[in-house]
Protein backbone atom coordinates (compact mmCIF):
# COMPACT_ATOMS: atom_id res chain seq x y z
CA UNK A 1 0.00 0.00 0.00
CA UNK A 2 1.15 3.63 -1.04
CA UNK A 3 2.18 5.81 2.55
CA UNK A 4 -0.73 7.85 3.29
CA UNK A 5 1.56 11.50 1.94
CA UNK A 6 1.48 9.78 -1.42
CA UNK A 7 -2.28 9.29 -1.74
CA UNK A 8 -2.70 12.88 0.02
CA UNK A 9 -0.07 14.54 -2.44
CA UNK A 10 -1.85 13.05 -4.80
CA UNK A 11 -5.32 14.49 -3.86
CA UNK A 12 -3.89 17.64 -4.14
CA UNK A 13 -2.29 17.57 -7.68
CA UNK A 14 -5.72 16.92 -8.83
CA UNK A 15 -7.15 18.95 -6.95
CA UNK A 16 -4.70 21.77 -8.09
CA UNK A 17 -5.13 20.71 -11.94
CA UNK A 18 -9.11 20.50 -11.77
CA UNK A 19 -8.70 23.97 -9.34
CA UNK A 20 -10.94 22.27 -7.09
CA UNK A 21 -11.13 21.28 -3.52
CA UNK A 22 -13.26 18.62 -4.02
CA UNK A 23 -11.65 15.34 -2.73
CA UNK A 24 -9.49 13.61 -5.63
CA UNK A 25 -10.26 16.46 -7.89
CA UNK A 26 -13.98 14.84 -7.68
CA UNK A 27 -12.60 12.08 -9.87
CA UNK A 28 -13.38 8.32 -8.80
CA UNK A 29 -10.41 6.60 -7.24
CA UNK A 30 -10.41 3.08 -6.33
CA UNK A 31 -8.31 2.00 -3.67
CA UNK A 32 -8.16 -2.18 -3.28
CA UNK A 33 -6.73 -4.57 -1.33
CA UNK A 34 -6.33 -5.64 2.35
CA UNK A 35 -4.87 -3.22 5.15
CA UNK A 36 -3.90 -5.44 7.30
CA UNK A 37 -2.16 -7.30 4.52
CA UNK A 38 -0.13 -4.50 2.51
CA UNK A 39 1.14 -1.90 5.57
CA UNK A 40 3.31 0.85 3.91
CA UNK A 41 7.40 -0.02 3.71
CA UNK A 42 8.95 2.60 6.16
CA UNK A 43 13.05 1.78 6.36
CA UNK A 44 14.21 1.00 10.11
CA UNK A 45 10.43 1.63 11.40
CA UNK A 46 9.17 -0.29 13.73
CA UNK A 47 5.23 -1.31 14.27
CA UNK A 48 3.62 1.85 14.53
CA UNK A 49 5.69 3.67 11.97
CA UNK A 50 4.26 1.69 9.73
CA UNK A 51 0.62 2.09 10.71
CA UNK A 52 1.01 5.63 11.07
CA UNK A 53 2.17 5.68 7.13
CA UNK A 54 -0.82 3.82 6.04
CA UNK A 55 -4.05 5.86 4.47
CA UNK A 56 -6.05 4.58 7.44
CA UNK A 57 -4.26 7.36 9.53
CA UNK A 58 -4.68 9.98 6.77
CA UNK A 59 -7.46 13.07 7.41
CA UNK A 60 -8.45 11.76 3.67
CA UNK A 61 -9.52 7.93 5.42
CA UNK A 62 -12.87 9.34 6.79
CA UNK A 63 -14.26 11.04 4.30
CA UNK A 64 -13.68 8.01 1.82
CA UNK A 65 -16.59 5.27 0.58
CA UNK A 66 -15.44 1.89 2.44
CA UNK A 67 -16.64 -1.37 0.19
CA UNK A 68 -16.53 -5.02 1.07
CA UNK A 69 -16.15 -7.43 -0.83
CA UNK A 70 -18.90 -10.24 -0.42
CA UNK A 71 -17.25 -13.16 -1.36
CA UNK A 72 -13.17 -14.10 -1.13
CA UNK A 73 -12.89 -15.51 -4.77
CA UNK A 74 -9.73 -16.80 -3.69
CA UNK A 75 -11.13 -18.87 -0.42
CA UNK A 76 -12.99 -21.17 -2.87
CA UNK A 77 -9.33 -22.75 -4.29
CA UNK A 78 -7.70 -23.14 -0.22
CA UNK A 79 -10.33 -22.28 2.20
CA UNK A 80 -7.94 -23.32 5.00
CA UNK A 81 -4.92 -21.27 4.52
CA UNK A 82 -7.62 -17.91 3.79
CA UNK A 83 -9.50 -19.13 7.45
CA UNK A 84 -5.54 -18.52 8.35
CA UNK A 85 -4.96 -15.63 7.27
CA UNK A 86 -8.24 -14.26 9.10
CA UNK A 87 -7.65 -15.29 11.73
CA UNK A 88 -4.26 -13.61 11.44
CA UNK A 89 -5.42 -10.21 10.43
CA UNK A 90 -8.11 -10.53 12.92
CA UNK A 91 -5.73 -11.44 15.74
CA UNK A 92 -7.11 -14.26 16.49
CA UNK A 93 -4.15 -16.68 15.82
CA UNK A 94 -2.64 -17.87 19.04
CA UNK A 95 0.74 -16.12 19.59
CA UNK A 96 3.83 -18.00 21.32
CA UNK A 97 5.57 -17.25 24.60
CA UNK A 98 7.42 -14.37 22.83
CA UNK A 99 4.33 -13.01 21.30
CA UNK A 100 5.18 -14.31 17.73
CA UNK A 101 2.84 -16.43 15.51
CA UNK A 102 3.34 -19.57 14.70
CA UNK A 103 3.53 -20.75 11.22
CA UNK A 104 2.49 -24.41 10.84
CA UNK A 105 5.13 -26.81 9.80
CA UNK A 106 2.78 -27.31 6.52
CA UNK A 107 3.84 -23.81 4.91
CA UNK A 108 7.72 -24.04 5.97
CA UNK A 109 10.92 -26.01 3.58
CA UNK A 110 12.65 -27.30 6.52
CA UNK A 111 16.31 -26.31 6.05
CA UNK A 112 19.53 -28.77 5.44
CA UNK A 113 22.11 -27.44 2.71
CA UNK A 114 21.17 -24.48 0.63
CA UNK A 115 20.61 -26.77 -2.48
CA UNK A 116 19.11 -29.33 -0.79
CA UNK A 117 16.30 -26.82 0.64
CA UNK A 118 16.23 -24.51 -2.61
CA UNK A 119 15.33 -27.62 -4.74
CA UNK A 120 12.97 -29.04 -1.79
CA UNK A 121 11.42 -25.23 -2.27
CA UNK A 122 11.01 -25.49 -5.62
CA UNK A 123 9.85 -28.83 -6.08
CA UNK A 124 7.44 -27.83 -3.46
CA UNK A 125 6.33 -24.81 -4.83
CA UNK A 126 6.11 -26.50 -8.31
CA UNK A 127 5.73 -29.85 -8.39
CA UNK A 128 6.02 -31.89 -11.63
CA UNK A 129 7.23 -28.92 -13.59
CA UNK A 130 9.01 -30.84 -16.27
CA UNK A 131 5.16 -32.17 -17.26
CA UNK A 132 3.27 -28.67 -16.90
CA UNK A 133 5.75 -26.33 -18.71
CA UNK A 134 3.38 -25.94 -21.14
CA UNK A 135 0.52 -25.16 -19.33
CA UNK A 136 0.42 -21.31 -18.31
CA UNK A 137 -2.09 -21.51 -15.32
CA UNK A 138 0.21 -23.71 -13.80
CA UNK A 139 2.67 -21.27 -12.95
CA UNK A 140 0.29 -18.17 -12.58
CA UNK A 141 -1.08 -19.59 -9.19
CA UNK A 142 1.95 -20.30 -8.03
CA UNK A 143 4.85 -17.68 -6.70
CA UNK A 144 8.00 -17.73 -4.50
CA UNK A 145 8.70 -14.79 -2.80
CA UNK A 146 12.69 -13.10 -2.41
CA UNK A 147 13.98 -10.72 -0.47
CA UNK A 148 16.64 -9.97 -2.74
CA UNK A 149 17.54 -9.84 -6.26
CA UNK A 150 20.77 -11.92 -5.47
CA UNK A 151 18.28 -14.90 -4.27
CA UNK A 152 15.68 -14.12 -7.38
CA UNK A 153 18.36 -14.84 -10.08
CA UNK A 154 19.49 -18.24 -8.50
CA UNK A 155 15.69 -19.38 -7.99
CA UNK A 156 15.07 -18.31 -11.87
CA UNK A 157 17.72 -20.11 -12.86
CA UNK A 158 17.30 -23.42 -11.38
CA UNK A 159 13.80 -23.14 -12.35
CA UNK A 160 14.51 -22.29 -16.09
CA UNK A 161 16.96 -25.38 -15.69
CA UNK A 162 14.42 -27.70 -14.89
CA UNK A 163 12.12 -26.85 -18.55
CA UNK A 164 12.75 -29.58 -21.30
CA UNK A 165 13.83 -26.95 -23.60
CA UNK A 166 16.68 -25.16 -24.49
CA UNK A 167 16.55 -21.55 -23.63
CA UNK A 168 16.71 -18.92 -25.52
CA UNK A 169 17.89 -15.45 -24.95
CA UNK A 170 16.39 -12.53 -26.52
CA UNK A 171 18.67 -9.01 -26.74
CA UNK A 172 16.74 -5.80 -26.71
CA UNK A 173 18.04 -2.49 -27.24
CA UNK A 174 17.43 -0.14 -25.02
CA UNK A 175 18.26 3.34 -27.26
CA UNK A 176 17.19 5.44 -30.42
CA UNK A 177 19.38 4.91 -33.64
CA UNK A 178 19.94 8.94 -33.51
CA UNK A 179 21.57 10.01 -30.18
CA UNK A 180 19.44 13.28 -30.21
CA UNK A 181 16.10 11.60 -29.94
CA UNK A 182 17.46 9.88 -26.69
Amino acid sequence: MAKKKMIETFDLLLKDLLNTNVLFGGKVVIFGGDYRQTLPVVRNGKREDFIHESLLYSDIWPRLEKLQLSENMRAKTDPVFCEYLMRIGNGKEPLTSENKIEIPKLFIVPYTTEQESLNALSETTFPNMHAFFCDVSYVTFRVILMTKNDFVNEINDMLIGKFPKEAKTFVAIDETCESNDQ
